[in-house]
C-alpha cells in the first residue's frame, strides 16, 4: 500500500509538468508564427524592378556607428535588398576587389595557369554608390557636420541615443540611404527610413528565428538583437522610398554622363 501511495504521489508531481509542456510549446509556436509572418511580409515588401537601373557599389559612411552597437557593417543588408529587387547590378569594392587584386598579382608573376584571363580593363565600373547611414541632428557628430546636415535636410527626429538616429531603449531607428552618381558626384536620391518595434515580446521570443530571413543578411548581430532587427526594417523602409524616386535615372548612366577627356 505504501509503495502504491508513493507511486501515486510521484505521478501527481509529474502530471503538472506534462500538462504545462503543451502550453509552453504553443507559446513558442505562436512566437515563431508571428515572426514568420513579419519576415514574409518584410521580404514581400522589397520592391522589384523590371529592368536594371545601372551598376551599384556600397560604401560605408565616415562614422562607423554600428560598432557601438556590436553590429557589422550594414552593407550586407543593402546588398540583400539590391539582389532581391533586381534594380541594380552589384560590384564589390571590399573583399571581392581585394581578392581580385591578389589574383591579378599572381598572374603578373606568372603563377596562374595558361588561359586564366585575368588582366587589365576587366573590372566593371559602378554607375552609382549607396551610403547607408543614420539620421543625426548633432552637427558636431563626426564627418565634419555632414551627418548633421543630412539630418537637417530631412527634418530628422531627435530620437536621443546614438547620434540621435538610434534609440536602443525604445527600439527605434532613423536611417538614410544616399545614392550618388559616381561620374558627376550628384546626389540622385536621399531617402530616410524609420522603424520602431512596439511588440517587444515578438523580438524576445522569436528574434533569432526571425533572423533566418531578412535580418540574417546582416549577420549575427542583426538577427540576434532587437535593435538589429529594427535597423534592418528601417533600411528596408529607406530602400523602398529610394527605389520609388528613381524613375528619372537614365537607361544608360555611362552614355548620359559628360564625355570624358
Amino acid at each position: 500500500m505504501r509503495s502504491f501511495i508513493s507511486a501515486f504521489a510521484a505521478a501527481a508531481m509529474i502530471l503538472p509538468a506534462a500538462v504545462a509542456t503543451p502550453a509552453w510549446a504553443k507559446k513558442e509556436a505562436d512566437d515563431k508564427s508571428s515572426a514568420k509572418k513579419a519576415q514574409d511580409k518584410g521580404t514581400a515588401e522589397i520592391p522589384v524592378c523590371t529592368k536594371r537601373l545601372g551598376t551599384l557599389a556600397i560604401v560605408e559612411p565616415e562614422t562607423k556607428w554600428w560598432t557601438q552597437l556590436g553590429l557589422s557593417n550594414p552593407e550586407a543588408i543593402i546588398k540583400f535588398f539590391v539582389m532581391k529587387s533586381g534594380c541594380f547590378g552589384l560590384v564589390d569594392r571590399g573583399g571581392g576587389l581585394a581578392a581580385r587584386a591578389v589574383e591579378r598579382a599572381l598572374g603578373d608573376d606568372g603563377e596562374l595557369q595558361r588561359g586564366s584571363n585575368i588582366g587589365k580593363r576587366q573590372v566593371k565600373a559602378a554607375d552609382y554608390v549607396v551610403v547607408p547611414d543614420i539620421v543625426t541632428t548633432n552637427s558636431n557628430s563626426g564627418g565634419g557636420g555632414i551627418a548633421g546636415g543630412i539630418g537637417g535636410m530631412l527634418g530628422g527626429r531627435m530620437l536621443g541615443g546614438l547620434l540621435g538616429g538610434i534609440k536602443v531603449s525604445k527600439k527605434e531607428a532613423n536611417v538614410t540611404l544616399s545614392l550618388v552618381n559616381v561620374r558627376t558626384t550628384e546626389i540622385e536620391s536621399l531617402s530616410e527610413g524609420y522603424y520602431r518595434k512596439k511588440d517587444v515580446s515578438w523580438g524576445a521570443g522569436g528574434g533569432a528565428w526571425w533572423g533566418g530571413g531578412l535580418a540574417a543578411a546582416g549577420g549575427g548581430g542583426y538577427q540576434n538583437s532587437e535593435i538589429g532587427q529594427v535597423l534592418v526594417l528601417a533600411y528596408l523602409d529607406a530602400y523602398k522610398k529610394m527605389v520609388g524616386t528613381l524613375g528619372g535615372l537614365p537607361d544608360n548612366a555611362s552614355a548620359a554622363a559628360p564625355k570624358a577627356e
